[in-house]
Order: C-alpha cells, then sequence, then structure tokens
C-alpha cells in the first residue's frame, strides 16, 4: 500500500465566500440568502425574527444562508467577526449524517469561540433551552463530553469542541429523511436568538466536512510515540497499528527466542481481528507526518487549537520549510518492535533538517482523515554529541540517542537537495552485538534449567516472561541513552537521572567515541527483571536507601511509586519530549 512520507503541506485558500472542496468527482454550487436579526442597543442582544427587515429603532444584523445541495463536501466558512457574526449553512435531507468541525483561525481575543448550534426541524429552531441533557449518540469529544440535545427526544443540539475540533452524528435509518440547518454565532447564546455584542480584531473561520458515508476528519484515541531526538534530527512512531506478541514456548519443549529475534514482515494479507489495538482500528497504513514549530506564530498550540485539521494544515504551510527537506529515513510498511514495551508493528520517521534547541509539534495523518496526537519534543543544543539508534533484532526495544561512532550516510530530497549528512544507526557495532549475544545466550541456558512450562515455575509469569525483561535491561546498559543536561525532565525528590561519563570510561569492555551525559535507567527496568525471573537465578537490583542511585534513577523512598512504570504512578517521559530516566 502506497504511504505518504514527506510533511504534508496542504494549502488552505480561506475566500471571502464559502468554498467548497468536493471529495467526489461531482461539483457543487451554493445558493445565498438572507434573513435578519434585530439588536437592541439597551441590552446588547439580538432577537431572532422571521421577517426580511428591522425597525427603525433598532440595527439589523444579517444572517447570511448557504445551501449545500450534496454530499460529501468539506466547506470553508467566510469569517464570522463583530460585523458578520453569523452563518446558516442548510444542508441536503438525510437520515444519515456525519458533520465535524474545525476552527481555522481566531479573532484578537482568542478565547473567543464561535457556538456550533444544529436543528433538524422544519422550521429549523436553534433554541436548546435551560434543560439540555447529553446526547451520547450525536458524538462529542473526549474532554469536553459528549454534545448536548434540548431534550431526550428533541431536534436541537449543542456542537461540544474540545481545542478547535467538533462533532456531530444524526443516525435516523428507521424515520423520514430530514433538512439540517447549521447556526455558527459569534457571541450566540444557547437560545439560538441572543447576540452579546462583541468588540474584536479579525475573524473566526469555521471548517465543515460532511459525509453521508462517515465522518471525513476524527480524532484517534493513540498518539505518536517519540523515540528522542538529536540537535537536528527526532525519530518518531506512530501509535502502535497492530499488537504481535511473542508466542509462549510450551512444555516439554521449551525453547527461548535467539539473541538475534527473527523479524517477521509486516503480514498484510494475514491480520487477525484481535491483532488489532483498541483506539487504532480507525488508522490506516497509509500515515502522513505533519511537525510544526511549537512557538510559531502559526502554531494551533499557541491558540489551544491542537485537534484542529484546518488549523494544522494552514500552519504546516505557513512554516512550508519543513515540508520536502524533512525525512532522513523511514520504512515503507509497518515493522515490528517493541519500542515503548508494546509489542507489534509501526510506522516510523527519522526527520532531519530541524534547528537545535527548538520546540516542535507532531502529528499523524492517515489517508482516511484520522488524526493521531499532537505530541510535542524539543531538539538538543547545537553541541549535542550522540547519534539516533533504530530499533533492531537484538534490542528491538533501543529507539534512542546513544554515544555510538557515526553514521555518516548521507540523505536527500528528489530534487539533490541535501537533508542531512548523518543518517540514523540501523545496525550496532559488532563489539556490542558480541557483548549482548554472549549474556542472551548464556541468561538462556541457565534460565532453562529452571522448571519453564510447568506450573512449578510460576502461576504468573514464564521463562519467556524472564528472557524478554532480561534483554530489555541488557540492551539499556550496554547501550546507554545519552541526555542534554539543559533539557532532561525530572521530579522532585528524583535521584540525578543524568550522569556525565568520559569517552576514557570503559563499561563492560566497551568504550564510546566521544564524552556524553547518561540517562539512567529507570528502576523499573530492573524491578522487572528481579519480578519476573527465578529467585535463584541470583538476579537482585539495589535498594533506595543504600546505592540504587549510582546505577538508576527514581523518585522518592516509596517502593511501590516513582520507578518510572506506569504501574509506579509516574512514566518515564511526558507529552512534551521530556525524560528524567530511560525506560
Amino acid at each position: 500500500m502506497a504511504r505518504s512520507f514527506i510533511l504534508a503541506l496542504a494549502i488552505l485558500t480561506l475566500l471571502p465566500t464559502l468554498c467548497l472542496a468536493q471529495d467526489t468527482s461531482t461539483s457543487s454550487s451554493l445558493t445565498s440568502t438572507s434573513s435578519t436579526r434585530t439588536t437592541s442597543s439597551s441590552t446588547r442582544t439580538t432577537s431572532f425574527t422571521s421577517s426580511g427587515s428591522a425597525s427603525a429603532s433598532s440595527s439589523a444584523i444579517a444572517t447570511k444562508t448557504y445551501s449545500i445541495p450534496t454530499l460529501p463536501t468539506t466547506a470553508t466558512l467566510p469569517p464570522l467577526n463583530a460585523s458578520s457574526p453569523l452563518i446558516q449553512l442548510v444542508l441536503p435531507p438525510s437520515n444519515l449524517l456525519y458533520l465535524t468541525f474545525s476552527i481555522c483561525t481566531l479573532t484578537s481575543n482568542t478565547t473567543l469561540l464561535p457556538n456550533i448550534l444544529i436543528s433538524n426541524e422544519d422550521p429549523p429552531s436553534f433554541d436548546l433551552g435551560s434543560r439540555s441533557v447529553i446526547d451520547q449518540s450525536s458524538g462529542g469529544t473526549k474532554v469536553g463530553g459528549y454534545n448536548r440535545r434540548n431534550n431526550k427526544n428533541g431536534n436541537t443540539w449543542n456542537v461540544v469542541m474540545d481545542r478547535g475540533f467538533g462533532n456531530w452524528t444524526m443516525n435516523n435509518t428507521l424515520g423520514d429523511m430530514a433538512s439540517v440547518n447549521v447556526l455558527f454565532g459569534l457571541g450566540l447564546e444557547n437560545d439560538g436568538e441572543t447576540l452579546d455584542e462583541i468588540d474584536v480584531q479579525g475573524g473566526v473561520i469555521v471548517q465543515m466536512s460532511a459525509s453521508g458515508d462517515g465522518p471525513l476528519n476524527s480524532i484517534s484515541s493513540s498518539v505518536p510515540f517519540l523515540g528522542d531526538t538529536t540537535s537536528s534530527q527526532a525519530l518518531i512512531f506512530s501509535p502502535l497499528l497492530y499488537a504481535s506478541e511473542s508466542i509462549q514456548p510450551t512444555y516439554p519443549n521449551y525453547t527461548l527466542p535467539p539473541a538475534q529475534l527473527p523479524l517477521n514482515p509486516f503480514p498484510t494479507d494475514d491480520l487477525s481481528p484481535s491483532s488489532l489495538i483498541p483506539g487504532n482500528t480507525s488508522l490506516s497504513n497509509n500515515l502522513t507526518l505533519y511537525i510544526v514549530p511549537t512557538n510559531s506564530d502559526s502554531s494551533p498550540t499557541i491558540n489551544g487549537l491542537e485537534y484542529s485539521t484546518c488549523a494544522i494544515s494552514l500552519a504546516v504551510n505557513a512554516t512550508g520549510f519543513l515540508a520536502e527537506k524533512a525525512i532522513v529515513r523511514s520504512n515503507d510498511e509497518p515493522e515490528w518492535s517493541n519500542v515503548d514495551d508494546q509489542e507489534g508493528y509501526r510506522h516510523y520517521w527519522a526527520v532531519g533538517g530541524l534547528s537545535a534547541g527548538t520546540n516542535y509539534t507532531t502529528w499523524i495523518r492517515d489517508d482516511r482523515g484520522v488524526w493521531a496526537g499532537p505530541v510535542w519534543f524539543t531538539t538538543k543544543s547545537e553541541s549535542f554529541p550522540c547519534q539516533l539508534v533504530l530499533p533492531t533484532s537484538i534490542c528491538p526495544s533501543i529507539a534512542y540517542s546513544a554515544p555510538l561512532p557515526v553514521n555518516s550516510t548521507s540523505s536527500s530530497t528528489p530534487s539533490g537537495d541535501l537533508i542531512s549528512d548523518t543518517s540514523p544507526i540501523q545496525s550496532l557495532p559488532q563489539e556490542l552485538i558480541t557483548l549482548l549475544t554472549e549474556n542472551l545466550e548464556g541468561f538462556s541456558n541457565s534460565l532453562l534449567s529452571q522448571a519453564c512450562g510447568r506450573d512449578l515455575y510460576s502461576h504468573v509469569s514464564t521463562c519467556s516472561d524472564c528472557f524478554a525483561s532480561y534483554r530489555d535491561w541488557l540492551c539499556r546498559l550496554v547501550i546507554p541513552q545519552c541526555s542534554d543536561p539543559n533539557l532532561s525532565s525530572s521530579g522532585d525528590d528524583s535521584s540525578s537521572g543524568v550522569v556525565h561519563r568520559p569517552s576514557s570510561d570503559n563499561r563492560n569492555g566497551i568504550s564510546f567515541p566521544y564524552d556524553y551525559d547518561e540517562l539512567l535507567p529507570c528502576l523499573s527496568i530492573c524491578n522487572r527483571v528481579d519480578r519476573v525471573c527465578p529467585v535463584n537465578m541470583g538476579f537482585r537490583c539495589p535498594r533506595r536507601a543504600q546505592n540504587a542511585n549510582e546505577s538508576y534513577a527514581f523518585i522518592g523512598e516509596d517502593t511501590d511509586s516513582g520507578d518510572g512504570s506506569v504501574e509506579g504512578g509516574i512514566r518515564s517521559y511526558d507529552v512534551f519530549g521530556g525524560r528524567w530516566c530511560n525506560g
């Protein structure tokens, strides 16, 4: 299946009249009419009237009404502003309708958001009433909750927005087809009539997508995963698309996997329903990566519009230097890894051409209009020496920067422009592979002398669990993760998670080519091996009150929390790309 690896450059033209971008080859024409709303100067509110004129003692505000004759379509509305705060859309009769809304731009008062009211009555009524109820069937957002309805069986809804995005669904398959009217108002109250006086500069622009077959845009509950950054590159993974856990061996033919894991290609023709990840089933394999500088004037994050598909597209357009000169390396099909402690298939992108010490925001979008994200990250300082390392067959959980020799393979755009003069490391140095292989094989031989595959071993874990945990622990100790001390994230009362290592520091018989600052492994990485492996294997972790802080990072003295695991309450990283331990 074809995939898009460029950082999408979506050009959105905002016109003073309603624009339609058809999702089919059928074109649409629009008709426009006007009604009036009369504003009383004493109460600073506006009353809706069915007449086409206003009384002599009041000023008139016209409501422009547009008809959309065919679906599916995406319409970018004219600006809602102080002089033109109301727009009404009339959609064709339907018994199944999916609407999604994105706020493209805001006024000088960025807290002033449009109110979106929907009616499928004839004639339309936009009065939500004083006793509205939540309506799960019509949609909503994770943070804002479900949309509101004037009553249980009512015909008026208020669309709940969350960070620039909202949605509404009508499923009336057992009833008559109904015409749907959408009223957009700046300063509009939920009675559909009261219009507060506003004094702002600029206008709010809303984009609406409508379809009878399914939403043209939606937000996934999952987010991309940041591997790590250097001063000019970032390693970004898609959410886990398909789970594929290692097969558990059974007694009496109990065997453990080899040091070099056999990495099976993506099974495009053999995907079982059980492999689908909840929340990711709507994500296709055709993914596009979006990145914008977080602090740029056009960044959706600045105005709290990070879920708005329209605002994201505008931001990518405004910072177009990232559009084509970015991808250093990516995979054509999802590849298996154990990144973020999840076994399965993901896409990844190694992005170059970034500025040192800069904050960025990233999203992923598939070819069906499903968005995942955002997540944030910061590139390291200009002097940061380490290199990005991709997951390998021997260390499938390693996806971060490490003090390894530079991979001088350059990358360029199809037109020949240089993207980066270095590339992420895909194969570990042979001395590291030898050290890892010897330790994994030795541990495997000792472990197989236990009662593997029998209840005598354990009722809650297996030898395979023990071996996988040991592999992860060993890889993180042998391949240290680099840190930028000026950007490191740490909690209060934490052990010092960053240790400076000179190149002369020979660890486990391995020396590295330059000085670096190591982000210590999370204590949870050690604790997991201690927990799932047999006691007589002799694997023990240091205690916090003694010398654990010499080798591991943790927060506090409570042994039940602060070890960098999800179970411990404070995981090793946050949504802003900060890490306080390697895990």
